[in-house]
């Protein structure tokens, strides 16, 4: 990447980054929503991830699943337990 690109300098990404550590982690329950996800090889290609709207997943299957629906399914009664835990 060409060193000079205004938007990634060294201050400015240390003082963004440390304002992340400072920020109080949450649990970002309300916002979740299940994301079906196609990368596992065949016969069992499904999985499910618990995603907010920006970022990284919070949860993840550990079951691949055989249909999109299944996926689906499972993710949504995941989303309800993960919830009722917090």
């Amino acid at each position: 990447m060409y060193q000079n690109y205004s938007r990634y300098r060294a201050g400015d990404f240390e003082r963004r980054w440390q304002a992340r550590l400072k920020a109080p982690r949450q649990r970002p329950t309300s916002q979740l929503q299940v994301v079906v996800t196609h990368r596992f090889p065949a016969p069992n290609r499904n999985g499910w991830e618990l995603r907010p709207p920006t970022g990284l997943s919070v949860e993840e299957s550990r079951v691949q699943f055989a249909s999109w629906e299944e996926a689906s399914q499972a993710g949504k009664l995941a989303l309800k337990q993960f919830s009722t835990e917090s």
